[in-house]
Formats: C-alpha cells, sequence, structure tokens
C-alpha cells in the first residue's frame, strides 16, 4: 500500500470549541508529509529517552492509509524533540526490531518466525513493545492511537521532572480486562530506560511463549491462573469468549500479574511500586470516547467522520462537528482499535476496506478537520492523574515473574 498521503486543509478553530487553543506552529514539525515518512523509513540513531515506539511488521510502506496519517500526524505534533520510530521485521530493513534490541529478548517461535494464529501480527508487537521501552526508555503507541495531548504533557513531564517518584506511566482500563481496579492497557504506556516494571513485566510474558507458537491455550497456564482470567471481557456483551479473549489480552493479564507480584527471589514489591512509581492516567473515557458515544458502532463513527463540511444537511453537519470537537477537548486519545470479539465492526475493521481506507481522514470532510485538529489544536483541560485505589485485600502473588505461585 503505498497510497500518498494528501497535504491536508488549513482550519479556523470552530467557534464551538469553548475547550480548544490553537498550538503555535514553532512547536510543530511542520515539514511535508513525504519528507516525514521518507525519515521513518530512515534508521536514525538513539540520542535520547524521547523515543516513540511503534511496530507494523512490513513497515511503513504496507500500512493502512489510516494508520500511515497517524504515524505522521505524531510527527508532526510532537516536534522536533521527540523521534518517532516504526519498527518492523522486514530482513535489511533500517527499523528492523533487532537494530534495536537483541534477539535473546524473544522466544524461538519469533526469532524463527514461526510464529502461526489469527493474531499473529498482534502478539509480535507485544513481545516488541516492552524490550524497546526497557532498553531505550519512551512511549509506546499501537498505530491506532490518534493522539490529541502532546506526550510531554500526559507522561513525559511527569517521569522527568526534579524528584519524581515516578518510572513509568499507565494508561488504567478498570473493568475493561479485568474487573478489579487498576487493570492497564499495553496500547499506550510510558516508562524511562531500564524499568524494573517492564523487565518483570516482558519476562513473564516471554515465558508463556516457552515451547509455543501460538497463544491458544494461555489462559490455562499457571502464570495465567496466578492472577485469573479477563473477566471484564464478559461485561461488555462477550459472556462466551473469557478464554478466547484472555488468550488475546494475556500480555495485560501478566501485567496484571506483575502489579501484584511480590517476587521471591529479588523481594521486589510489584503493588508498592505501582502505587508509588507509576503515574496514571483513565484510559477509557480518554482512549475510546468515540466507542461509547457511538455504542461501539464502527459506522456510525465512518458516518460522523465522512460527513462532508458542505453537507446540505445542518443538523448531520453540527453533529459531526460535535463529536470531532468532544474528541479532541474531552480525551487524549482516539483509539482505532478492531472488534476481536465480534459484534459490530469497529472503526479498525472498517478503515482496512477498500471504500473506507481514508474515512477519518479524507479530504472535504469532519474527517479531514479533526486529524488538522490533532496536529494543531489541543484541550485546554489538561492531564489528571489518577489516584490509585488498590485494594489492600487481593492477596499478593508469592511467586517469581516466570515461575508461578505455588498452589495450595
Amino acid at each position: 500500500m503505498t497510497t500518498s498521503l494528501a497535504n491536508m486543509a488549513k482550519f479556523e478553530l470552530p467557534k464551538s470549541a469553548s475547550g480548544l487553543r490553537v498550538v503555535p506552529d514553532t512547536q510543530l514539525d511542520l515539514r511535508p508529509e513525504s519528507e516525514i515518512i521518507n525519515e521513518l523509513r530512515s534508521f536514525r540513531p538513539i540520542t535520547s529517552e524521547k523515543n516513540v515506539w511503534a511496530f507494523w511488521d512490513k513497515g511503513i510502506d504496507y500500512m493502512y492509509p489510516s494508520y500511515r496519517c497517524t504515524v505522521v500526524n505524531w510527527v508532526k505534533k510532537l516536534g522536533r524533540s521527540w523521534t518517532v520510530r516504526l519498527v518492523d521485521l522486514v530482513e535489511d530493513s533500517p527499523n528492523n526490531v533487532y537494530n534495536y534490541v537483541s534477539k535473546d529478548w524473544f522466544p524461538d517461535c519469533f526469532v524463527n518466525q514461526t510464529m502461526d494464529g489469527r493474531h499473529a501480527a498482534q502478539h509480535s508487537a507485544d513481545l516488541v513493545r516492552l524490550p524497546l521501552l526497557f532498553e531505550h526508555g519512551g512511549v509506546w503507541m499501537d498505530v491506532g492511537s490518534m493522539l490529541h495531548t502532546h506526550l510531554d504533557l500526559l507522561f513525559w513531564d511527569h517521569l522527568t521532572a526534579p524528584d519524581t517518584p515516578y518510572e513509568m506511566a499507565a494508561w488504567i482500563i478498570t473493568g475493561q480486562i479485568r474487573k478489579e481496579w487498576g487493570s492497564f492497557a499495553n496500547y499506550v504506556m510510558a516508562a524511562r530506560k531500564g524499568c524494573v516494571f517492564i523487565k518483570n513485566w516482558h519476562d513473564g510474558y516471554k515465558q508463556l511463549w516457552k515451547g509455543r507458537t501460538n497463544a491458544d491455550g494461555f489462559h490455562k497456564m499457571p502464570l495465567i491462573q496466578d492472577i485469573g482470567l479477563a473477566e471484564g471481557i464478559a461485561d461488555c456483551g462477550f459472556e462466551g469468549k473469557v478464554k478466547e479473549m484472555s488468550d488475546y489480552v494475556a500480555q495485560m493479564l501478566i501485567g496484571d500479574r506483575t502489579r501484584n507480584l511480590h517476587d521471591l527471589n529479588t523481594d521486589w514489591n510489584g503493588r508498592e511500586y505501582y502505587k508509588n512509581k507509576v503515574f496514571m492516567v483513565e484510559g477509557i473515557l480518554n482512549g475510546v470516547l468515540g466507542a461509547i458515544k457511538t455504542e461501539a458502532d464502527g459506522a456510525k463513527q465512518v458516518e460522523l467522520f465522512t460527513t462532508r463540511l458542505d453537507e446540505p444537511d445542518e443538523a448531520k453537519r453540527q453533529a459531526a462537528e460535535a463529536f470531532i470537537i468532544e474528541m479532541l477537548e474531552q480525551s487524549h486519545m482516539y483509539k482505532v482499535y478492531h472488534n476481536s470479539a465480534g459484534g459490530l465492526p469497529a472503526l479498525g475493521d472498517l478503515v482496512k476496506k477498500k471504500e473506507f481506507m481514508d474515512a477519518d481522514h479524507r479530504p472535504g470532510t469532519f474527517g479531514e478537520m479533526y486529524r488538522y485538529g490533532t496536529v494543531h489544536w489541543e484541550s485546554t483541560r489538561g492531564v489528571e492523574r489518577l489516584v490509585p485505589q488498590i485494594d489492600e485485600k487481593e492477596e499478593l502473588i508469592r511467586a517469581t515473574p516466570t515461575t508461578p505461585a505455588l498452589r495450595k
């Protein structure tokens, strides 16, 4: 897929956008998209921890246009102090993951390219994200994360302030994975270089893959049984999919295990670390507000984004404008996810179809205005730290990152 991205039109801040302000051009990277894409294709030496890490196994030229637009807009929004890197698995690619981390980080099926299963690409990304953060620091974002709030404000200032206690930042999605408070997402997170939580988390997830080529049956494994299944999935209307989805989101379950782990070998206490050294941001309203407002119907989101700016139906035009303004004012990010559990197609499912590949950035539509706004406008509401609500009665898992607790 080598569809080029058109240069977007310029927009005045709508009068209805009382909670947005214009970002000065001097803070942005406004080079032509073609120049940014060429740079994203190249290897750039790591000179700081201000790295954005993302993954597309076949490289940027084979990304869906929606995702490529998202990555380009990260570069524009973040300016020149951040370096966006899209790693891949293409042999001899400047951005092959092994140019950044060694093969020792990965299970045999990854190194030997024998991983199979329906979600092999997503699980490859799961295996890549944590080593990159541990070795080099920075922020991980899945390529479907349309960013509204600058990463300095969202995470990095909190991790680098003088005398800060924080070494990691997490996107809290309580109830969407496990029902207990504090489950966090793996699709957006930040960490300082050498963060021990990241290392312990990855070691546990890698252990699941030992001697395996896919995730089928992960939910039966002792490390997952230590923490339990993704029971929150049942509350989202997928009661019969808990085991299947627990396999799919096993990395997030291992993340939950890590935050409840008392490592018997090192005396490291994941709960104390999580409570005191992790900066937390509420991640449901700040991440999937668009899905919430449209009853998780990707087609409704497509309809709003593709409403033309000159749409003669005033009510339809106003609804589309109100939607994009609310997204930019009230959420830090818009996650373009795909529905892995069945049901209505999500926006991420639809932007892979030929007729909708440009649905969220089509010229002359409110999608184009929205994409302009993700770069050139910012919310006035700021970032609120989520105060930990950890249930101390929940029993600690006394084990190690890679060995399960002894069963009574």
